[in-house]
């Protein structure tokens, strides 16, 4: 199947100013297989397969595990990958943050992880429509007392993780407002994330020119089910 034509919503990313991929086979087919099943999720509500939540596979899985593809998403639980690729036990190596970010060791670590020693040869970093983080940021780059009564290591997330996308939008897209600037905030949001991982992570960064792995920035929409490449 065809992968799905992203939302009008989501505008694409802007180049990320990084040096070109190379080219990735098994990342490409990995990335097309996720986008032809969440399809299936989105119109008919495909589920994991049934043997990939048997009790015969979790058993399997005790001695090891060899996931196809990373996937650093929110820890919003609208979404789950598992769920909405239509995966089973093991198949998808998860890492879950507030707005999808990779700024912290912890994240880029596991990424790494995963695909040198697991051979996941596509990181996916997966943002959403109405995510929660990136409205704080927004709501915090217009007033900077917009989190004062939140929680203290929760406000400063925002602020000295988050505000910086939603900066970024303001200078490079003044005119667009509502509900264009809170999208295109989130799609920026997620070629953040992206930029971060392959810069504090130099090793990534190299594997991803050799072709070894495939990095993409995608966003799910709540609304629709569907994924899709931004």
């Amino acid at each position: 199947m065809a992968a799905v034509a992203p939302p009008a919503t989501f505008p694409r990313l802007a180049p990320l100013g990084l040096v070109s991929p190379g080219v990735c086979p098994a990342g490409d087919e990995v990335w097309a297989s996720l986008l032809s099943s969440n399809a299936l999720f989105a119109t008919a509500g495909e589920c994991p397969p049934a043997d990939g939540v048997s009790v015969a596979h979790r058993a399997s899985l005790v001695v090891g595990q060899s996931p196809s593809a990373v996937v650093v998403t929110c820890a919003d639980s609208r979404l789950s990958p598992e769920l909405l690729f239509a995966r089973g036990l093991g198949e998808l190596f998860v890492i879950r943050s507030a707005g999808n970010t990779s700024a912290d060791d912890s994240t880029v670590a596991s990424v790494e992880f995963a695909v040198k020693n697991l051979g996941s040869p596509l990181v996916v970093v997966l943002g959403h429509s109405s995510c929660g983080a990136v409205a704080a940021a927004v709501a915090t780059a217009a007033d900077p007392k917009a989190m004062a009564e939140q929680p203290p290591t929760l406000a400063a997330f925002v602020k000295s993780v988050l505000v910086a996308p939603v900066v970024a939008v303001k200078q490079k897209r003044g005119g667009v407002t509502g509900d264009d600037f809170m999208a295109a905030c989130e799609v920026e949001n997620v070629a953040t994330s992206v930029r971060t991982l392959l810069t504090s992570s130099g090793w990534l960064a190299k594997a991803r020119v050799a072709g070894t792995v495939k990095v993409v920035g995608a966003m799910y929409d709540l609304a629709t089910g569907l994924v899709s490449e931004c």
